[in-house]
């Protein structure tokens, strides 16, 4: 979500537990490709060339891939239909604040394997009387034939779920999903999907999944996957996660079910929302973070699953302990709690990110992990859902902490991921920001259980210190990156900051700030070069 956010509080007991083909391929083991894993020439997908802050500024980038066109269908959050920035003489208010009515939710589309990208806004959002609010998730599925009925043989179709901001400012957002039925090119408008509106609550972090196996029981079912948070709560507490399903391409939703406990307290941690994903034999898999940051338990990755289509859950599983970055301790407290990557203030969470395996009743999980003062990419893999088997260390460089995992599958079972990695500050200096910089990695497992060393896809590296929230006050890159697997290449989109460049009216603010100032903020766009705060999307192609 692109605006400012307060922390999460959740609790939970958690029990502890022992793109494709047009068809699916049959299960077996993966095959090795012919050579080692190569890197296209990085893509820029954006279409804000030359100008200024915020409407420079993308994050959160999704990607799906239609098996039947072979076309890359991408989303992320834009600022390009933005005002720009108009200043303010308020000590402590944004000067780039947010209009109302203004979309947020882009679609890209690229028809010739990555290289060049076109798009827009996703339409329709007047038809339900919101405006487009951002957090892309892209999915594909079948078309109905007819009602129950779907086959690749109608066509496909390309779902984009997005949240749903109240215009004018009232009442809370909600989960949106939108659909295409010509690989992106055009969509029809936006269904609410979340029953779950009340009074005091919002909607965030939603994700769409659909069950891709052919001859399933649930074959073209969409799933959504989203957190209720409560503004009036303490602490803004009381998350609780859902799931509804639609059957018939995402145009009627299902009543929401709850997926995790309602009880929360600070001393028992936050509950940091994952995602979800539908597994070969049908099982749908919600993934998050129980108990993150507690001071008494230890955070956890968990899973609830169903084997009935989503109509019922089990209770949450324990996959792993996790441990997330630093929450506390920074300068940057004084402004907001987050966790952060040493050496810089953009914020990130360590919750799971999943991938099903098309070839078989595989699922892996994939988090980011700070044990022993190292960001490494960790995993899981089970075959039910019910019992994990853990990976260890799946992704790592030297130097640099790991953070914005995700992870794809292909239809032969070779297991991809992507991460970001940022250099590592000096040990008596944690905090310096400004100097340290990131870059995007992939990673492979041909057997799903050793991968190979991580290789670096960005062909420049980023400075997260020329992106910005609009209030100027922090660093800011979204919470999440993308991937997706076709046949023999891996498809690749992430928040690239080569071309922002820092300011010295902005940092000066900052250290204002976390100083304890109530200072007045700079215009950014008299005060900085037109690049500040210019956040891209970039997609690379890995062949393999």
């Amino acid at each position: 979500m692109t605006g400012t956010l307060l922390r999460r509080l959740s609790l939970a007991l958690v029990p502890v537990a022992g793109v494709l083909a047009l068809g699916q391929p049959l299960a077996g083991s993966a095959t090795a490709p012919s050579s080692g894993p190569t890197v296209s020439t990085n893509a820029l997908l954006d279409l804000d060339h030359n100008l200024k802050f915020p409407q420079n500024k993308q994050n959160e980038p999704a990607i799906t891939r239609d098996p039947l066109t072979g076309v890359l269908v991408a989303g992320a959050n834009d600022e390009i239909g933005q005002p720009l920035c108009r200043g303010t003489s308020t000590p402590l208010s944004s000067p780039c604040p947010f209009k109302p009515g203004v979309p947020t939710s882009a679609y890209y589309r690229s028809v010739d394997g990555g290289q060049t990208w076109s798009g827009g806004y996703l339409p329709g959002f007047d038809t339900i009387g919101k405006t487009a609010g951002g957090d892309p998730s892209l999915d594909y599925g079948p078309r109905q034939c007819s009602p129950g009925s779907f086959s690749y043989a109608c066509g496909s179709v390309i779902y984009y779920a997005s949240l749903a901001d109240p215009f004018p400012e009232k009442g809370g957002e909600l989960g949106t999903v939108s659909r295409s039925e010509d690989s992106g090119s055009s969509w029809a408008p936006p269904v609410v999907a979340t029953s779950t509106a009340q009074p005091g609550r919002f909607v965030d972090h939603e994700w769409v999944a659909v069950d891709h196996t052919t001859g399933g029981s649930h074959f073209g079912r969409v799933y959504l996957n989203w957190a209720l948070y409560c503004n009036n709560c303490a602490g803004n507490g009381n998350v609780k996660l859902y799931v509804a399903y639609s059957d018939d391409e995402a145009q009627t939703w299902s009543k929401a079910v709850q997926v995790s406990s309602t009880n929360n307290n600070f001393s028992r941690g936050f509950r940091e929302t994952g995602q979800m994903t539908v597994a070969s034999d049908g099982t749908v898999e919600a993934f998050w973070t129980e108990n993150a940051d507690s001071p008494k338990l230890p955070s956890l990755q968990v899973v609830a699953t169903s084997s009935d289509g989503g109509n019922t859950f089990s209770v949450p599983i324990t996959i792993a302990r996790v441990v997330d970055y630093p929450l506390t301790g920074t300068p940057f407290d004084v402004v907001d709690l987050f966790n952060r990557v040493p050496g810089m203030s953009a914020r990130v969470d360590c919750y799971p990110h999943p991938a099903a395996d098309p070839s078989s009743s595989r699922v892996y999980v994939v988090w980011c992990d700070f044990d022993g003062g190292h960001g490494v990419v960790k995993g899981a893999v089970s075959s039910d859902g019910l019992h994990w088997s853990l990976l260890g260390t799946i992704g790592d460089v030297a130097n640099r902490n790991a953070f914005f995992p995700a992870a794809s599958v292909d239809p032969s079972g070779i297991v991809n991921i992507t991460f970001d990695a940022l250099t590592a500050p000096p040990a008596g200096n944690p905090w310096q920001t400004g100097i340290q910089v990131y870059d995007n990695y992939f990673a492979q497992s041909i057997d799903g259980a050793k991968f190979g060393p991580a290789l670096r896809v960005s062909s420049a590296w980023s400075n997260p210190d020329g992106s910005s929230y609009n209030n100027l006050m922090e660093q800011f890159l979204g919470d999440y990156i993308g991937i997706v697997s076709g046949p023999h290449a891996a498809y690749l989109v992430w928040t690239d900051s080569r071309d922002a460049a820092r300011c010295r009216a902005v940092n000066d603010y900052r250290e204002l700030v976390y100083g304890g100032t109530a200072a007045v903020a700079p215009n950014p766009d008299t005060a900085c070069s037109t690049n500040f705060g210019n956040t891209d999307t970039y997609e690379a192609t890995v062949s393999y």
